[in-house]
């Protein structure tokens, strides 16, 4: 069972985004505790058409992963706490990282203005449908998070993920009546006395609004009353304390320099850098003031006039009021300073405005000295604060120049306007690798981080671990590549000793896959050279640094390496450039016949990242397609490719690809159905009930089922599929996952002639499951069927927990 969860107080954009990746991951919607604001009378209306299950009515021994939203912290999902650390988590959170959150093995983690923004990429990459209902949700959601788009959060990706919504359907009347319910008459009373009790605190040029409230219960929806505060004395920051009962609870609001989640954080508080929460029971004077005595530690440099002035700023010498107004016209300046020049420096005799010269050409002046005709110039040093610039605006018209003093005269070093107040710098982009490392699941870099100190040299994240993180995608696989000196031996047992769970090790191959107990896969492999003696062969390994390892990748977006001591990016040929295009380009032109099975590969991650072949790699393609090539091709690989294909959930654009490049009946002799043939089939249906359906509409399918070496209890369940009537001892091989789903798939008509003998809990079920023969198989088999007949159990798969709890929880009585 997955289970698709938010955190307590659940809020719009929390339920948008369960709703989101309910469409993204088919499973359990869990309500974890309470409801936030409009929520509250929004949710009893839509309970008919959302299925939201309370967390503590869910029996977490079934649950085998958890996709947690808007939020990333273990101590705000209630009862799925207890399964952190136990099943993979896929965490998708808007808010900042930070210590002790779910050790996640894949989702995104990002800084924008809300979680909805997170999905509805990967929506769009899919190609899934949402309805109007669904996507005004997710609208919401996005709209109250980002304050309909008006808070310093918002982000670009934001404005792109309600468009989205907007042509799915989504509603924004509604959203309105849904975000901005308005003040409740508890809160407006609450908002009264933080008017009388507010007080402005003003540090390094930062205005904080400071009030206090105080009710004798919880009062609901008093969030919003911080940004009416906020805008009303046009502050930088508000701190809301409110007793409310036997807590305080306080709350954070910013538009830029302070980072409120931080500045709250000695009080255990969370959210995100403009706003942010904590509740307080004890010391509430001490933990306020204490607040205010750090504000100027968490502030961030205030920006000065160096940083957002325009530079170098152009000047004009003294000139007719004609030439000095066809200049500032030719270059679509309002307005330029008039100088003359000094030793080492200029007078500045004033700005040369185009309204002013205007007005002279107007009044048949145009031929005077335009030194008659300038407006003051206001002159600033290039450190001063932006806080300390408007009153000088006013003096200088709008605009003011930057200099520093050169004897009599100035340097001048920009101007700047009005507008520039608004225009934020540009931060300098980080390092490739640190934004991969920044980039990676919480669960990941913990591994690499105990890796790093464990093993300073020779580490490397390779492969599609990388190419993922560029992409803002993760799965719960890492692959690693350990140069000469670094045993994959000694890397998994320390990873199994550090962080639990259980590995494999192959010693001929040097490679050695570990499995950790919180869902990550981990795969090592000592970097090696291949060699193929002839096309399509198996290729000969040998020992080998890191740059011959990336030589035998398939994709150039495949051949990128980072390593771990350095968080250096390794780019032989060209991968980063190929990711931005999204293009697919084998490493060198005899990629694909040394091993068809790349293809495969290709049509796989074409599909799955919305990529496409380089011009070159097509005209590779036809060479590796040749009889005399796929005569000698590993029959093995291609079968496994073809396996991994139908796994994907976009398996069928991945086949139609195949199908374009004629490499599908090259490569395994198979025509595809239309897609229709799929359609039955539910979005998460093993690879197995697929391979039976394609294999089903070929001209011999046990012909082929044999030539591509499918396992024999596939084929004989094709052969069941393939019969015209079926005896009574056969429905029940008919009724076990996932012949069964095949087999509705084709005879829907049928439903209730093979529901009428499913399958039913047997002995061999029970050994299977690693219980010992003896009386104990015989008590649960009777237990198992009392249930049966009193309802309790409807399918195999409740049998099979009832089983597993059966001989787990010690009820049963003991044997003789």
């Amino acid at each position: 069972m997955r289970v698709i969860a938010a955190h307590e107080n659940l809020d719009l954009d929390a339920l948008g985004s369960m709703v989101l990746a309910g469409r993204l991951f088919s499973g359990v919607l869990a309500l974890v505790g309470g409801l936030e604001g409009p929520l509250k009378a929004l949710l009893p209306l839509l309970e008919d058409r959302l299925d939201l299950v309370p967390a503590g009515e869910i029996p977490l021994e079934e649950v085998r992963e958890v996709v947690l939203v808007d939020n990333a912290r273990p101590e705000r999902i209630g009862p799925l706490k207890a399964l952190v650390g136990r099943v993979p988590f896929l965490v998708f959170d808007h808010h900042p990282p930070s210590p002790g959150d779910v050790p996640a093995v894949g989702g995104k983690v990002a800084p924008v203005g809300a979680t909805v923004s997170l999905l509805v990429p990967l929506l769009k990459e899919r190609g899934l449908p949402l309805t109007p209902l669904e996507a005004t949700l997710a609208y919401a959601g996005l709209w109250e998070d980002t304050g309909g788009f008006s808070f310093p959060s918002t982000t670009k990706e934001d404005l792109e993920a309600a468009l989205f919504l907007l042509e799915r359907g989504a509603e924004p009347y509604r959203v309105r009546d849904w975000v901005r319910p308005g003040v409740g008459e508890e809160a407006r009373g609450v908002f009264l006395k933080l008017l009388k009790n507010a007080q402005v605190v003003e540090r390094r040029g930062f205005r904080l609004l400071l009030a206090r409230a105080q009710e004798e219960g919880y009062v609901p929806a008093l969030a919003p009353l911080a940004h009416l505060l906020l805008d009303l004395y046009e502050a930088d920051g508000v701190l809301l304390v409110l007793r409310l009962g036997r807590e305080t609870l306080l709350i954070a609001r910013s538009k830029e320099r302070l980072d409120v989640a931080r500045w709250l954080a000695p009080l255990g508080g969370g959210g995100h850098p403009r706003a942010a929460f904590a509740r307080v029971r004890k010391g509430v004077r001490r933990a306020v003031q204490a607040l205010v005595e750090s504000l100027p530690a968490h502030l961030a440099p205030e920006p000065t006039l160096a940083e957002r002035m325009t530079a170098p700023v152009e000047t004009l010498s003294p000139t007719t009021v004609r030439e000095a107004l066809r200049v500032l016209e030719e270059r679509g300046y309002g307005a330029m300073p008039v100088v003359e020049p000094l030793p080492g420096g200029v007078r500045v005799l004033g700005i040369a405005r185009r309204r002013d010269l205007r007005k002279a050409v107007r009044l048949g002046l145009e031929d005077h000295p335009v030194e008659g005709f300038l407006a003051r110039a206001v002159i600033l040093p290039p450190n001063l604060p932006l806080s300390q610039v408007e009153p000088h605006l006013k003096e200088g018209g709008g605009r003011v120049l930057v200099g520093e003093r050169v004897g009599e005269g100035w340097r001048l070093l920009g101007i700047f306007t009005r507008t520039d107040l608004y225009r934020k710098t540009q931060e300098g982009e980080k390092p490739v690798g640190q934004r991969i490392w920044e980039a990676l699941p919480e669960g990941a870099r913990r591994v690499l981080s105990a890796l790093k100190e464990a093993f300073p040299k020779g580490v490397y994240l390779v492969g599609g671990a990388v190419r993922d993180a560029l992409l803002g995608r993760f799965g719960p696989d890492l692959d690693l590549v350990l140069e000469p000196g670094v045993r994959a031996l000694e890397v998994a047992r320390f990873l199994v000793g550090r962080f639990g769970g259980s590995f494999g090790h192959h010693y001929a191959f040097g490679t050695a896959r570990v499995r950790l107990p919180f869902g990550l896969t981990v795969d090592l492999a000592e970097s090696r050279e291949e060699v193929y003696p002839y096309p399509g062969a198996l290729p000969q390994v040998r020992p080998a640094p890191i740059a011959k390892d990336l030589e035998r990748r398939d994709y150039t977006v495949n051949a990128l390496a980072l390593a771990l001591d350095t968080l250096e990016l390794l780019d032989p040929y060209g991968g980063l450039k190929d990711l931005e295009a999204r293009l697919l380009r084998p490493l060198h032109p005899l990629s694909f016949v040394e091993d068809p099975s790349r293809i495969v590969r290709g049509a796989r991650l074409a599909a799955r990242l919305g990529f496409r072949f380089a011009e070159e790699a097509l005209r590779h393609l036809p060479p590796a397609l040749l009889p005399e090539v796929l005569a000698q091709a590993s029959q093995s690989r291609l079968r496994d490719e073809l396996f991994l294909t139908l796994e994907e959930e976009t398996f069928y654009p991945a086949l139609r690809l195949l199908e374009e490049l004629s490499a599908l009946r090259a490569l395994y002799g198979l025509r595809l159905p239309s897609e229709e043939a799929f359609r039955p089939l539910p979005p998460d249906a093993p690879m197995e009930a697929r391979l039976l359906l394609l294999l089903y509409h070929q001209e011999d399918p046990l012909a082929k089922a044999e030539a591509l070496g499918v396992p024999k209890r596939l084929r004989e369940a094709l052969a069941l599929l393939l019969k015209g009537e079926w005896r009574e001892e056969e429905r029940e091989a008919l009724a076990q996952e996932p012949l069964r789903l095949a087999f509705l798939a084709l005879f829907p008509e049928k439903e209730a002639w093979l529901r009428e003998r499913r399958r039913v809990l047997r002995g061999r079920d029970l050994l299977a499951l690693g219980l010992s023969p003896g009386p104990r198989v015989g008590e649960i088999l009777r237990r198992v069927a009392e249930a049966r007949a009193r309802g309790e159990v409807r399918t195999f798969e409740e049998e099979m927990a009832l089983a597993r709890k059966l001989m787990g929880d010690g009820t049963l009585s003991p044997p003789e």
